[in-house]
């Protein structure tokens, strides 16, 4: 894969997720049991439309059953999964249906949340459905998947899985299917260019949002508005909508950044700065809430867990007081009261 964008004037390569690996993977697998050959390298299809061309090899193979691996490549951006092998087995079953087979290395949910149902699999939605579309169109009389990480248990200690409810290994990630390397300049780049094209076209409202999720989330709402994804850069993406002009700004994303910006961090990267819990447990202070239901607040993994906790202490409208916090909080951020700000907080 030798596709690159640019950051900071350098090209630079792109790689791609731990979902896409799955997918090549067992794409080969079936390729291989179908056609009764070995696969040296296919060609997959991302969510965000390209087609990538990857190496795959093969472990084992009999008539029924298919090991394949592929070597994750993070490109120029590289994270700690970078050159992990990842290997996939296909199993054709009489089982009428898919079935998921624990591996090792891959971690499991501990509890309902954000991602995924407790005993599940910790795959994400994106990569899932890639995964079962696949699987389902070679079903036949039914398919096993088994999904296998040796080095995984080791470095998802070194993630946030334990916080996230996740044990035994890594998850499964991507919406887009390519790790993209962006710096900070070039992202915000980015948004002052497509902010400056709603303008040109005469847009006076935008939503600004996280990424993918939330952009789904505009549509399904039926929400009219131009919408810019803007990543953890919320305050450069406010400041520069303002500059240029905007009359109604709605700031749109998952509790576990809007909580953020809702006490004033408007960098949500969990590098930068992380006041989740406290950012909901402050909010059940101003509610009159005792440091005992504040202390049971953040003692929970997740932001989606902690404001279910809250609701069950009797503060079930907390994320709509949040909304209230940022729309208060972002004028006085931008020092103008001259734009109209909205927000909508949703949990997964």
């Amino acid at each position: 894969m030798k596709k690159t964008t640019v950051v900071d004037g350098k090209h630079m390569r792109l790689g791609f997720t731990t979902g896409t690996c799955v997918v090549a993977a067992a794409k080969a697998a079936i390729e291989a049991l179908e056609n009764r050959e070995t696969i040296h390298l296919v060609e997959v299809k991302v969510p965000a439309g390209d087609v990538l061309a990857i190496d795959v090899y093969e472990q084992m193979r009999s008539d029924s059953t298919a090991t394949y691996s592929v070597i994750k490549d993070s490109g120029d951006d590289p994270d700690i999964t970078n050159g992990m092998e990842i290997f996939v087995t296909i199993k054709k079953t009489d089982t009428g249906d898919v079935r998921w087979e624990k591996g090792v290395g891959v971690g499991t949910f501990t509890e309902d949340g954000l991602m995924g149902k407790a005993g599940e699999l910790a795959v994400n939605p994106v990569p899932r459905r890639e995964i079962e579309n696949l699987l389902r169109a070679h079903m036949d009389k039914g398919i096993a998947i088994k999904i296998d990480i040796p080095e995984g248990e080791a470095l998802a200690k070194k993630t946030f899985n334990p916080r996230l409810g996740i044990v035994g290994g890594l998850s499964i990630l991507g919406t887009s299917g390519l790790v993209v390397p962006m710096s900070k300049s070039a992202y915000v780049a980015t948004i002052d260019l497509e902010l400056k094209k709603l303008r040109r076209s005469g847009a006076g409202s935008v939503i600004l949002t996280p990424g993918n999720y939330g952009e789904e989330r505009a549509a399904a709402l039926g929400l009219h508005v131009p919408v810019v994804k803007v990543s953890n850069y919320f305050g450069d993406a406010l400041c520069l909508a303002r500059d240029l002009g905007f009359r109604e700004i709605t700031l749109m994303g998952h509790v576990g950044k809007m909580a953020k910006v809702a006490i004033g961090i408007y960098q949500t990267h969990s590098a930068a700065a992380d006041g989740r819990m406290e950012a909901i447990a402050y909010y059940m202070a101003k509610a009159g809430a005792s440091v005992a239901e504040m202390d049971a607040v953040e003692e929970e993994k997740t932001a989606d867990q902690a404001i279910k906790k809250a609701a069950a202490l009797g503060y079930e409208n907390i994320m709509e007081v949040m909304e209230r916090g940022i729309e208060k909080r972002v004028p006085l951020y931008l020092k103008t009261e001259d734009i109209k700000i909205r927000a909508i907080i949703y949990t997964m």
